[in-house]
């Protein structure tokens, strides 16, 4: 029976939650929610058989063997000056841009520490799970929720830390495509819907096949069409340089060297 605690029970650990009690381990499962969002964690538990409610955030790491901490950042020191985390438990930590060293030194018993990236499609369980370091129970607790990537370093964590970022913009890409359907007289619901029902089934196609990405690019165009020629005329080479400046500001931001 793997007992997995819970500090934090917002957004990403709901879904985490709600993913492994949907999975095929929840038998297995024994799971423990702070009561710092006491309304959230309470509908959890209500609709989770193997959830329950812990009176305070040290009960949540005295029941569990993983405990996953879901906190601001900002929160993170307070939250682990408060708690008594023995050696043999593993603290894994969802916690944008709080390194492992800067962990250590709020556990004075030296539990393991894991750093994870989970993201939303984890309550589809087809969320692939950013790790570092190796670890195999928590590696199996996410394969569950749809997989892993286990990072070399925390260098190479970051860089997936630092991509994450990238979600909104995506979204702001599909807003102005919207936006210009909307310019050129369409009804605000029908161009959503119209680039809703286009884009879904290009996250199918990510989900169903295992080409590289080079490969749908290149798919998704015919020589001389249109898809080339808008990928050609926008996706310069000018912006492919901004992108990469900004993934750039962002991964300085996340290893803490921004404004060096």
């Amino acid at each position: 029976m793997t007992r997995i605690g819970f500090i934090g029970v917002g957004e990403i650990a709901s879904a985490m939650v709600e993913g492994l009690a949907d999975s095929e381990a929840k038998a297995d499962l024994q799971i423990f929610l702070s009561p710092r969002n006491a309304d959230r964690a309470a509908k959890l538990a209500e609709s989770i058989e193997s959830a329950t409610v812990c009176q305070s955030n040290q009960d949540v790491v005295d029941r569990s063997d993983l405990i996953v901490l879901a906190v601001l950042p900002q929160q993170t020191d307070a939250v682990l000056d408060d708690l008594d985390i023995p050696a043999e438990k593993t603290l894994v930590s969802a916690v944008a841009g709080v390194s492992t060293p800067t962990l250590g030194t709020h556990l004075p018993h030296s539990p393991t520490i894991v750093r994870v990236i989970p993201l939303p499609a984890v309550l589809e369980r087809k969320g692939v799970t950013a790790v570092y370091p190796a670890n195999d129970a928590v590696e199996e607790l996410l394969s569950h929720l749809g997989g892993s990537v286990t990072a070399a370093d925390e260098t190479m964590f970051s860089t997936l830390s630092t991509v994450t970022a990238t979600m909104s913009a995506h979204f702001a890409f599909l807003q102005t495509i919207t936006a210009w359907l909307v310019n050129r007289g369409w009804d605000q619901a029908d161009a959503d819907h119209f680039i809703r029902g286009q884009f879904v089934g290009l996250g199918t196609t990510l989900a169903q096949t295992t080409d590289p990405i080079d490969d749908l690019v290149a798919a998704h165009e015919t020589p001389g069409g249109l898809n080339e020629m808008l990928n050609n005329e926008w996706m310069n080479e000018a912006n492919r340089h901004s992108l990469a400046m900004n993934l750039d500001a962002v991964f300085d931001r996340v290893t803490g060297n921004a404004g060096d």
